[in-house]
């Protein structure tokens, strides 16, 4: 079962983000408007512990963003694997991350999940590799160089004045990846420095002695929104407690 370019899943439009070829090597994005009618096709495919997720959103938009966000996941991985989407399980990886719990012995893709405000984005990428992927709807009203001067590194901070909240979110967006890729956590992006090499493209550097380097592309998903790619090599064995 193949995973087409563009379809509707469970009342949602997605559709393939297209990659330079440089950053391409199996890794796949989609695109997926959160605001096509939807969540009561979707919650069919959802986990018990999905279900209760979504539950917990007291607002009915971020409930019904949520279901599709997650329905949409599943069907690319479904289609990816060839296996029904309300089939698939999953766990934790060695470094905590979020993984596919195989149903045979054929290795599962790598993937990540991100939504913000109306968009979500799916990325995958193929065994033996890890992919980390963001978006965030880009906000004003909040100090954005005081939350730059906790997170941030001092030449980073010396960008964002003329950069305001896009520039803020942007590097935000190439951050996350990394360490959603790395398995770092929200912990590690003190720790990490992203050098702008071109307006679709920067590298990211780290501390960490796993993943000292890693390139970043940045995607266009709908104004008003940023967001960023970052993958890696080495996925660590699957644990599912």
């Amino acid at each position: 079962m193949g995973v087409r370019n563009r379809w509707a899943v469970s009342g949602a439009r997605v559709s393939r983000v297209r990659l330079d070829p440089a950053d391409a090597g199996g890794v796949r994005v989609w695109r997926v408007d959160l605001d096509r009618a939807g969540a009561p096709r979707g919650w069919r495919l959802l986990s018990g512990a999905e279900r209760e997720r979504a539950l917990a959103f007291a607002d009915p938009a971020e409930r019904r963003r949520y279901v599709v966000a997650h329905a949409a996941l599943r069907t690319v991985l479904g289609g990816l694997c060839g296996v029904p989407a309300d089939r698939l399980g999953f766990g934790r990886d060695g470094s905590g991350r979020p993984c596919l719990l195989p149903l045979s012995e054929r290795p599962v893709p790598d993937f990540n999940l991100s939504h913000s405000g109306a968009w979500a984005l799916v990325a995958t990428a193929p065994p033996g590799a890890r992919v980390g992927v963001d978006v965030e709807q880009v906000r004003a009203g909040f100090d954005h160089l005081e939350l730059a001067r906790r997170f941030y590194q001092p030449e980073e901070v010396a960008r964002l004045p003329a950069a305001g909240p896009d520039g803020f979110f942007r590097l935000w967006t190439a951050k996350e990846a990394y360490v959603k890729a790395s398995g770092a956590g929200l912990a590690g992006m003190s720790d990490v420095l992203v050098r702008e090499g071109s307006a679709t493209h920067a590298t990211v550097l780290s501390r960490s002695a796993r993943f000292p380097e890693c390139r970043v592309r940045w995607l266009d998903v709908a104004p008003g929104y940023a967001a960023a790619l970052v993958t890696t090599a080495s996925t660590p064995a699957p644990r599912t407690g």
